[in-house]
């Protein structure tokens, strides 16, 4: 065996042994918020489906349909009518001038971000923002400064500091992992202060946040003038319950990422029937008041019935609510026996959360009823009892 193959073998043991690995398991989701995970039909608490639209009917049907025709680019000849009707409606809703489709939001921003900065440039970047940020911060080749979550002093202090070339703040709207919500007004002010645009990955605020479900540049109520200097990206696998992803901005932005986001130039366009299926999607959305009451009731529910278990949930006003529970091993040992239960609440270990802060994460859907709701906490109290 090859020197670096061996080597993979012991990082693989190494991980075994801290309770680290990571297996995938076969999954189909089913109605009223149920998965069916290795053949076991389990309520689910792990996905993002927020508002429950992922088994809508009108979207089944839609998906059925044959979906060829996604063959090149969109610079060749993968641009088609349900593409560019989607970005006019996403422009639109959204609020901004114009707006790109991207396979998935990892993708987008691994195209956008460096499109934007490069060698000279500084992008500020959030402590806890998602992987894909970072990732795509690192490739960009600008200079990375990294703020504390959510902490305005500091990104004030670090953008006052003299730098060359142009500013790029980066953060996420709503933190996947905390349920936290960036403080999206305090950002704007900060760039229009220090001549910087912002990208806001709102992969998890779209479809939640803001009175309509247009995501955090609504729920801040920003100006048209303030969104100017902020580039905007939306992903539809999480509240919208399918997959892809959009970046919305000015004009010129557009086209700049037209020419030169790498992984739009060189990727093959979403096909024709998942375009038509996302404007589908997009309507159901726009009509959901109902579904986002009701996730803001099921919110209240598991908070209130959770005050006297043994661990305590992160303060969140989202559908994230991660039980914090502080080591791996009795973090999975929760996990599993939730799972004995018939209940689906994944463990989350570093390096997805820093070390000491394990946690199981609780997702929150419209397609939950309320004694669903109270079967996970009645779970969670006899779980409490059983691992003392």
């Amino acid at each position: 065996m090859s020197a670096f193959l061996s080597h993979l073998d012991q990082q693989l043991k190494a991980l075994k042994a801290k309770r680290l690995w990571r297996q995938r398991a076969i999954s189909r989701p089913l109605p009223n918020a149920h998965i069916e995970r290795n053949g076991q039909v389990l309520l689910n608490f792990a996905g993002n489906d927020y508002l429950g639209l992922s088994q809508h009917p009108a979207l089944k049907q839609l998906q059925a349909q044959d979906v060829a025709g996604a063959t090149a680019s969109p610079l060749i000849c993968g641009h088609h009518a349900q593409a560019q009707a989607l970005e006019q409606d996403l422009a639109d809703w959204s609020g901004f001038e114009a707006s790109r489709l991207f396979v998935s939001g990892y993708q987008a921003s691994l195209g956008v971000i460096p499109a934007l900065v490069g060698t000279g440039d500084t992008i500020f970047c959030d402590r806890l923002n998602h992987a894909s940020l970072i990732d795509a911060s690192r490739l960009s080749g600008a200079r990375l400064r990294v703020y504390p979550h959510r902490d305005m002093a500091r990104l004030d202090d670090l953008l006052s500091r003299p730098t060359t070339g142009f500013k790029l703040v980066i953060s996420d709207s709503l933190f996947s992992m905390d349920g936290t919500i960036a403080p999206l007004d305090e950002l704007i002010a900060l760039c229009e202060r220090h001549d910087a645009l912002l990208y806001l990955d709102d992969a998890h605020g779209l479809g939640i946040l803001g009175e309509n479900g247009r995501g955090a540049p609504e729920h801040f109520q920003l100006k048209a003038t303030q969104r100017q200097r902020l580039i905007y990206l939306g992903t539809f696998g999480k509240a919208a319950g399918q997959g892809g992803a959009f970046i919305a901005c000015s004009h010129s932005l557009a086209d700049w990422l037209t020419q030169s986001a790498r992984s739009y130039v060189y990727s093959t366009g979403l096909a024709p029937a998942h375009c038509a299926s996302l404007l589908a999607c997009l309507q159901l959305i726009k009509q959901a008041q109902a579904q986002r009451t009701l996730l803001t009731e099921h919110i209240q529910t598991l908070q209130t019935l959770s005050r006297n278990l043994p661990w305590r949930l992160a303060p969140s006003k989202t559908p994230v609510q991660s039980l914090l529970i502080g080591e791996v091993e009795p973090t999975l040992q929760l996990s599993e026996t939730l799972l004995q239960k018939g209940i689906w609440a994944p463990a989350i270990r570093p390096p997805t959360v820093p070390r000491h802060q394990a946690r199981l994460r609780i997702s929150l859907s419209a397609a939950h009823r309320h004694q669903d709701i109270e079967q996970l906490v009645q779970a969670l109290h006899e779980a409490a009892h059983s691992l003392r």
